[in-house]
């Protein structure tokens, strides 16, 4: 279908939308978007200034402006300010005045989705998510022009900005819904309601804000219940919680993974000596091989997730297997990277137990010429779970036949009691308070040849090994 009408942010439709007032250049509009930063904003975007708890936007206005905005949305007290910054010429910036410019962001990406009716895809779970929304969005792109969520803007300010990045031609959206509290993902699907939902895992994260697996599960299945009788909703058959969700589900359920009756069903997982998977599926009784350029059998998971959910988008699964061949790690997602003669395998952007499991299957599994090392750093926001699972790591980290092991931050003794516990020598375990130490650790005791496995959470800054 050709979609080429000339859509526009303008001034106008910021004011409508929010019910706010256009105050300075009326007939002026955006053609690149919104940002909400002004040190990456691009020239032809809206900016939205945002009062964060360190920052606040309304700081940054001549900088936006500088940096080619064109229209400027901004709280009642800070007017003066945004007329100043967007200069004398009345044609260049226009200035939109709000009560709340988050809540404006989130109006204005609703007005906008539902003008340009792109089919939308919504993808959550606990583990997984970013991968399986990139494999989709590659899937969709085979039949459709698709947009998908950046890296993994998936909260209430990303998830607006993606949505705000959409222009006629595009015929799909691809959106990774993530949450830290119960309502969230209410919330974004209220921006951008979802046509197929899918719902890949619930696991032990975010526990110190939700306190239960049954209160995550409850939490993803948010987006199960915003799912209309019209659409689709896509669910893990292997996950008890997960496949519970369909008795919330108003819309028809396709089911993916290893179970005998699921829809796509897991057939077999192969892996060559550099860690990349095969995986063959059946769909609708059919034998596809998916075969991407990612690392690890614990992919299957996340491609049949993503074959399940185009196929009930109307993508032919041949074609879908194809694109996703083409679907690579993201920054910081077991990204394998030749460092001379050391081999880095760099998940360091998150952690939660299931995905260090799933790395430490990798790391035992892939060819090495060396050694296998593990930089383990703390697993956060697990509340009260938080000494068993750095326990449990550690003891993994041995059963799976790591050499050396480095832990990191907080709970590192932890750690390194668990891997001692399950047969690790003490002498092949080394703990580090901050990811400085622990790269000054691993430059000493890396030789040429090793694997070197690096893995925790966000805040723990573990680039800096990697980058070491």
């Amino acid at each position: 279908m050709n979609r080429s009408s000339q859509y526009r942010i303008s001034g106008e439709f910021v004011a409508e939308s929010t019910a706010g007032d256009l105050v300075k250049g009326p007939g002026l509009d955006a053609d690149a978007g919104a940002s909400i930063d002004s040190r990456t904003l691009r020239a032809g975007q809206v900016f939205f200034a945002i009062r964060g708890p360190r920052h606040d936007g309304h700081d940054h206005l001549a900088e936006a402006v500088a940096r080619g905005a064109v229209g400027l949305v901004v709280e009642r007290d800070r007017v003066g300010d945004a007329l100043a910054a967007s200069g004398p010429a009345t044609d260049r910036v226009f200035v939109v005045r709000v009560e709340d410019t988050q809540r404006a962001l989130a109006q204005v990406a609703a007005a906008w989705i539902r003008i340009l009716v792109p089919r939308t895809l919504a993808v959550t779970g606990s583990v997984g998510k970013t991968t399986c929304k990139d494999l989709l969005a590659a899937a969709m792109g085979a039949r459709f022009e698709t947009l998908a969520t950046r890296g993994n803007l998936n909260n209430l300010l990303g998830l607006p900005l993606t949505v705000l990045g959409l222009v006629p031609s595009h015929e799909a959206v691809v959106l990774e819904m993530g949450m830290n509290a119960p309502g969230e993902i209410e919330a974004l699907c209220r921006i951008a309601p979802p046509d197929v939902g899918v719902v890949t895992t619930v696991a032990p994260v975010h526990l110190e804000g939700l306190g239960t697996l049954d209160a995550v599960a409850r939490a993803k299945a948010e987006l199960v219940r915003a799912v209309p009788a019209s659409g689709v909703v896509v669910l893990n058959a292997d996950d008890p919680r997960v496949l519970a969700m369909r008795e919330v589900a108003s819309a028809r359920v396709v089911t993916f993974g290893r179970a005998p009756d699921a829809d796509v069903r897991i057939v077999d997982v192969a892996v060559d000596a550099s860690g990349r998977p095969t995986v063959t599926l059946s769909v609708h009784g059919r034998a596809i091989a998916v075969r991407p350029l990612l690392v690890g059998a614990h992919h299957a998971t996340n491609i049949a997730a993503a074959m399940a959910a185009a196929v009930a988008a109307d993508v032919p699964p041949q074609d879908a297997a194809s694109a996703m061949a083409a679907v690579g790690p993201g920054r910081h997602r077991l990204e394998v990277v030749q460092a001379g003669p050391i081999r880095v395998i760099d998940d360091c952007y998150n952690a939660s137990p299931r995905s260090v499991s799933a790395a430490l299957e990798v790391l035992a599994t892939i060819a090495v010429a060396g050694s296998r090392v593990a930089v383990l750093g703390d697993m956060l926001e697990l509340g009260a779970a938080t000494d068993t699972a750095h326990l449990e790591v550690g003891r993994e980290a041995a059963r799976t036949g790591v050499d050396t092991l480095i832990a990191v931050g907080r709970f590192a003794d932890r750690v390194t009691v668990g891997a001692r516990d399950a047969g690790m020598p003490a002498t092949r375990c080394f703990q580090a308070p901050d990811a400085i130490a622990a790269a000054t650790v691993a430059l000493a005791l890396v030789r040429p040849g090793d694997t070197v496995l690096v893995k925790g959470s966000r805040g723990v800054g573990l680039e800096h090994v990697v980058g070491a």
